[in-house]
């Protein structure tokens, strides 16, 4: 199937390819040994691999990943046939690059840790069975359909494979704990407004809470939605003013103070700004579509 040697390549590490592909024990296969390591994964019947002078039994869904450098052979067998899938793979750090890539700061810490226990015990059988039948099933599709973008999507469905195999056979404690690259101040920062509208909220305050300067937050900040961050906290508390408007009697001083505004005066002004009416026509239209007098419970409004 795949006998290309690609790679991907992460932050801190990288995946190399090296060879993928659904075979059977009716081909001969001659003792061999190379710098990678190699998972054997039984799709249906048995089979039988010979790792140096011990025979391994491999039952439907069990699995098999080998050292580098540890003699291995698939016993031929050419009274039945036993299809299996097998992946030679390998894992190796790089330098980090300027931008962090999609794992976490850890993740590399990790597959090392896991790829180490392999090491230790030159192969490790696995005789829970593994569902990776379902990643393969998809990895087949890819490759005979060949939409858009398939070469690279079998190659991550490939590391995809590795990695449930890894979590499935090597036990250890995940240190990665982080989400991964670099934080969207823009979103952590809209999050941050969402979150504290309510309260008297200024600019400062959310670069403090992100722990970066006023100017490269709002640098940020616009750079994702073309407006200042002070802006959109008006418009935030606008549309929750409405909400209120619409289902409930407040009163505007009330709404002001609810939704974070230090005066009614605020509330009047910027509402004609950014909507175009007064609260008098916003509320007395919306009233007439809905019918008069209809209102709600406050815990309603907020969550609408």
């Amino acid at each position: 199937m795949y006998d290309h040697i690609v790679s991907i390549r992460f932050d801190s590490y990288e995946f190399i390819l090296v060879y993928a592909d659904f075979l059977d024990n009716k081909t001969a296969e001659f003792p061999h040994k190379h710098p990678f390591s190699e998972i054997y994964y039984s799709l249906e019947a048995p089979i039988q691999i010979k790792i140096k002078n011990e025979i391994i039994r491999l039952g439907k869904h069990e699995m098999l990943i080998i050292n580098k450098h540890i003699e291995h052979c698939v016993l031929f067998d050419p009274n039945r046939n036993s299809p299996y899938f097998v992946l030679i793979w390998d894992l190796l750090p790089v330098t980090t690059q300027l931008y962090r890539g999609p794992e976490g700061a850890r993740e590399w810490d990790d597959l090392k840790q896991a790829t180490e226990k392999i090491e230790t015990r030159q192969f490790i059988h696995s005789e829970i069975p593994f569902d990776g039948y379902k990643i393969l099933s998809v990895i087949e599709d890819e490759w005979n359909h060949k939409q858009l973008a398939w070469n690279s999507s079998v190659v991550f469905k490939m590391y995809d494979f590795l990695v449930k195999a890894l979590r499935h056979t090597v036990k250890i404690r995940v240190t990665d704990q982080s989400l991964a690259g670099t934080l969207n101040l823009g979103i952590a920062a809209s999050k941050y407004l969402h979150a504290h509208f309510a309260e008297p909220v200024t600019l400062e305050d959310v670069a403090k809470h992100l722990n970066y300067s006023s100017r490269h937050v709002n640098r940020a900040y616009m750079e994702i939605f073309h407006t200042s961050i002070m802006r959109n906290l008006n418009l935030i508390r606008i549309e929750y003013a409405k909400r209120y408007l619409c289902y409930t009697d407040y009163s505007i001083d009330k709404i002001s103070e609810i939704i974070g505004f230090s005066c009614s005066g605020t509330l009047y002004k910027l509402f004609k700004k950014y909507e175009g009416i007064t609260i008098s026509q916003f509320r007395d239209i919306k009233r007439k579509s809905a019918g008069a007098g209809e209102t709600q419970p406050v815990a309603e409004v907020i969550a609408k």
